[in-house]
């Protein structure tokens, strides 16, 4: 296990704000190695009820996969089985209670702290903390090699066009991978048929395989090995081992790839490539890396939901896909965003796949209800090959070359040669920053959150920026920005953000009395670190009088993170003039849930790609029901982003989630409108809808 010390430290103040009468907690792995004790001195009173754990693997009680063990009179202790997503186990949770005061039986216990139970098992399955610490694919084989006395052992993912092969080195195994080939349609179509295990002993040589699933349950791939005819037939014990390790391979796929697209994560492509360029001589080859970034997917996602925004990514994802040649990475680095590297390509090479896969996408777009959805990409072309060169460089190198791209007019492929031959015409960032700012072309936009139950509840809604180019199509600022803007110049833009939002609601402060709501703004992270930032923050709340209740900002968790000392205290006075705060993009990094304890916080908002696939997706339904179980226990409100569809919202409503946010909840408006439309909001918010019984006639909408 990976996590920190202030993780378990974090997870500890959990329980005890849930339980303040726990006296001692144990974190410890599968084999009862302790992770981390409140009293490492103390460690052994807990010892008895993790062998108990370790040597009684059966004993439940329902669904509770634990026990209440009282063998010392002052104490009783409960402890708690944790595992991941598909039942292995990754470790234990003790805590003790003191029993002079009235006891509480394992369900009792087991009902208190199941939130933190849920969220700490969903984290420890995407830290991958599995028994053996392998972190690619390729372990798998030669591990099932060796714990199954096999001579070959593969894994078959067709969808990711991936087979992996391996073989003993110490015999000959007569195996060879023509074998695999013709058996490697059988193997896939067995699998999802049967769905299980399945055990041949009768053929030339002997074979086990077992199901590799997605995160939907459904079979992507098989994990086979062999043994040669002469050698002991498998038998039912080797199940369990094959099994074991097709889970483990599911757990690494899915670190390793993007649920959405099937391609590598940031991560993964940049282990990868880097692995890639170690094993070749960069002085000798040359390589070629791709940067591609689809123009304009927020008009999509605007026009037309995020749902059909998740169907262009696939799209291109697809065509990444297709155009691989041998030997190629292809990831998606977040969003709207994706790289390619090329191996043993030049940089004019490079640049004709690039303008094959700009070619390639146009067709993509079509016409969607009464709109056109206009699909083309930006791409920037990058060569790797010096020796003292890393993936990181270039990289940025290639995004540098897809910005230049999209500042000539979008749908085009740009090239860096190096020094500036790119970015010679290309406007200062802040020249750029500076002029949107002064020319007024910068709108605010509001996008409605409402609830999800029929409980009577005041409309709230997240504030936008976008910018409106020359053509009337709005762009997102973010794409303006860039990830390596300086913080001045996100400053800036919040601060500009800041003193128009203010300013409007200010103007309507009538309006807001008798129709309240809630007006959420983002705040960057280099504004979270600027203490001078906050202090005019809460200057402007005072000045403007606006009523309490009504304004909130957002960050996500990872902005805050490393201010966290330094933002609480202005938090709490800006609280105190009546803001409140929300964490946003919980659930993509479970570590969010472990800040509770920190930051003053009435709300937190899950991460899009939970609710992207929240229906058919058990693993993010049980996430998403952990965490607003978490949330409810310490007061806090949740709010479901990406609610596209009326499936979503009925799944998320159902796992207890309040309020939506997406295309189908509402699309962005004119922030002037949404306050405009304040009075209808109103009415709706009410249980009884525009009917007002109280007054026997039909409530006025203005």
């Amino acid at each position: 296990m990976t996590a920190s010390v202030e993780t378990w430290n974090s997870y500890a103040r959990l329980l005890a704000r849930l339980s303040p009468r726990i006296s001692h907690i144990v974190f410890a792995s599968a084999d009862g190695t302790s992770w981390w004790s409140s009293d490492p001195a103390g460690s052994s009173r807990v010892q008895y009820a993790l062998s108990l754990l370790l040597s009684e693997p059966s004993l439940r009680d329902r669904e509770i996969d634990g026990l209440m063990e009282t063998q010392d009179s002052a104490e009783t202790r409960y402890g708690f089985r944790l595992r991941g997503a598909l039942g292995e186990l990754k470790g234990f949770l003790v805590i003790a209670l003191p029993t002079n005061e009235a006891r509480l039986d394992l369900r009792a216990v087991y009902t208190l702290i199941k939130p933190v139970l849920d969220c700490l098992q969903s984290e420890l399955s995407a830290r991958g903390a599995a028994p053996g610490g392998f972190e690619t694919l390729e372990h798998i084989p030669t591990l099932a090699i060796e714990r199954l006395a096999g001579v070959a052992a593969a894994i078959l993912l067709p969808e990711r066009k991936l087979t992996i092969f391996r073989k003993r080195t110490d015999q000959a195994s007569g195996i060879e991978n023509d074998v695999l080939a013709q058996m490697h349609r059988h193997l896939m179509t067995r699998a999802q048929l049967h769905g299980r295990t399945l055990v041949a002993n009768h053929m030339p040589f002997k074979a086990i395989s077992a199901p590799i699933r997605n995160e939907v349950n459904r079979v992507v791939g098989v994990l086979a090995v062999f043994r040669a005819g002469g050698d002991p037939d498998f038998q039912q014990c080797d199940a369990g081992a094959v099994e074991l390790l097709a889970r483990q391979a599911a757990q690494i796929m899915r670190s390793n790839f993007d649920s959405l697209t099937g391609l590598l994560t940031s991560a993964a492509f940049r282990s990868q490539a880097a692995a890639s360029l170690a094993a070749r001589d960069r002085r000798q080859c040359s390589h070629g890396l791709l940067y591609v970034d689809i123009d304009q997917l927020n008009v999509v996602n605007e026009n037309h939901g995020m749902h059909v925004g998740d169907e262009v990514i696939q799209g291109v994802a697809s065509l990444l896909s297709r155009r691989a040649r041998a030997g190629t990475l292809a990831a998606r680095l977040g969003g709207d965003r994706f790289c390619m590297f090329v191996p043993g390509c030049g940089i004019e090479p490079a640049a004709r796949i690039a303008e094959e896969l700009r070619s390639a996408a146009i067709p993509l777009s079509r016409t969607h209800g009464d709109k056109p959805l206009l699909v083309s990409l930006s791409i920037g072309v990058a060569r790797l090959g010096e020796s003292d060169g890393s993936v990181d460089t270039a990289l940025a190198a290639a995004e540098l070359a897809s910005q230049t791209a999209k500042e000539r007019g979008r749908n085009r492929v740009e090239v860096f040669y190096g020094g500036e031959q790119v970015g010679a015409d290309r406007p200062a960032l802040a020249s750029q920053v500076g002029a949107a700012l002064a020319a007024e072309t910068l709108e605010l936009l509001a996008q409605p959150i409402l609830p999800l139950s029929s409980a009577p509840a005041d409309p709230r809604f997240e504030i936008l920026l976008r910018m409106r180019a020359a053509d009337g199509t709005r762009i997102g600022f973010d794409k303006l920005m860039g990830a390596a803007a300086a913080p001045d110049l996100h400053r800036a833009v919040d601060r500009w953000v800041v003193e128009q939002a203010i300013e409007r609601l200010a103007d309507h402060r009538q309006m807001l009395r008798q129709h309240p709501a809630k007006f959420s703004l983002n705040l960057s992270a280099a504004s979270l670190a600027d203490g001078e930032f906050w202090r005019m923050l809460a200057d402007l709340v005072r000045k403007s009088r606006v009523e309490p209740g009504t304004l909130g900002f957002e960050f996500p968790e990872q902005a805050a993170s490393e201010h966290l000392a330094a933002i609480a205290p202005f938090m709490c006075r800006l609280r105190e003039q009546g803001v409140s705060f929300a964490l946003d993009s919980v659930g993509r990094g479970m570590g969010a849930l472990t800040r509770l304890n920190a930051l003053p916080v009435s709300c937190i908002k899950l991460d899009g790609a939970l609710s992207r696939d929240l229906v058919d997706n058990t693993r993010s339904q049980s996430m998403v029901l952990a965490i607003a179980g978490l949330a409810h226990s310490f007061g806090l409100e949740t709010v479901a982003t990406h609610v596209e569809t009326d499936a979503i919202r009925a799944c998320a409503a159902q796992l207890g989630v309040d309020y939506g946010q997406g295309f189908f909840i509402g699309k962005p408006l004119a922030l002037d409108d949404a306050i405009h439309d304040l009075p209808l909001y109103s009415c709706f918010a009410t249980s009884t809808g525009l009917f007002d019984p109280s007054i026997g006639k039909m409530a006025a909408l203005s």
